[in-house]
């Protein structure tokens, strides 16, 4: 069981950054195994103790995590990590077009791949990181995150792109992409190639992700009972059509896949009025 913390930006970054969150677990001598299937989140995450292992799926080779790592959009099932330590992470979670709009490269370039964060945002990483590992508490860390992206958020005129991809991960994929184009006053091919630059894949492919996520929600937190059930209310043709993209999204049956991303516990902090408990999504 993962506690997560998380407090939810100020106003200004709100467009940009969906939330900050803090993970603190000590697990001494055991190894935690977790699976990554494919997810709509890019984050950057910030370890203050502790590093993960990263295991590759394709070859076996196990690596340890940068102290600071950026994470793209996942398509697939492309690594796992293993848990141990005393771990300590803060994590900036980006909302769908957060990151290219704050930093300028298309979030294209991320997608499927986590790089070391001074590799693509420069040595100013490493100071937030010293900065943040010295702050007393997690408020303290938000407020060095806020200042530190707070300059970048100034002056971003409204994107519907933006509101496009808020719209699809609200509706867990559930909309037509034409629909969303004539919304936007966009032409779909126009549409397309702006929402695949902005959020790091196509409308269909991310709506694919979005409802694969959406049938792990549903059938974790005990909404649906049953897999035929939950293929239904996630959207899928059939039982079968929804095992398929399973094992095309995490590479593994919807049974064994959810066996082994067990939630994390909720918290509640008090004394922080926006601090808000949280089920912990894949590390």
């Amino acid at each position: 069981m993962f506690p997560v913390r998380r407090i939810r930006p100020s106003r200004l970054l709100s467009p940009y950054v969906k939330a900050f969150e803090e993970r603190v677990q000590r697990l001494d001598a055991t190894v935690v195994l977790r699976p990554l299937p494919a997810r709509t989140e890019q984050f950057l995450e910030f370890y203050l103790a502790d590093r993960y292992r990263v295991r590759e799926i394709a070859t076996g080779v196990v690596e340890t995590a940068p102290d600071t790592v950026l994470v793209g959009l996942q398509t697939y099932r492309r690594v796992d990590v293993m848990l141990a330590g005393a771990l300590r992470l803060f994590t900036i979670q980006f909302t769908p077009t957060g990151f290219s709009t704050l930093f300028g490269p298309s979030t294209a370039q991320l997608t499927d791949q986590a790089f070391a964060g001074r590799d693509v945002l420069g040595p100013e990483v490493s100071l937030i990181a010293e900065r943040l590992e010295a702050a007393p508490d997690l408020a303290a860390r938000v407020a060095i995150a806020e200042a530190w992206l707070a300059p970048r958020a100034q002056d971003h005129a409204p994107d519907p792109v933006a509101w496009a991809a808020r719209r699809m991960t609200a509706l867990h994929g559930g909309v037509r992409v034409a629909d969303l184009a004539r919304a936007a006053d966009l032409g779909e091919r126009q549409f397309e190639r702006r929402f695949t630059r902005a959020v790091g894949v196509s409308p269909k492919r991310y709506a694919r992700v979005l409802r694969f996520r959406e049938a792990l929600r549903l059938k974790a937190e005990g909404v649906e009972s049953g897999w035929a059930s939950v293929a239904q209310a996630a959207g899928y043709v059939d039982q079968a059509h929804m095992i398929h993209e399973f094992q095309a999204l995490a590479g593994d049956s919807p049974e064994r896949l959810v066996a082994a991303m067990a939630p994390a516990r909720e918290i509640v902090v008090p004394g922080v009025g926006n601090l808000q408990s949280s089920p912990l999504k894949t590390p």
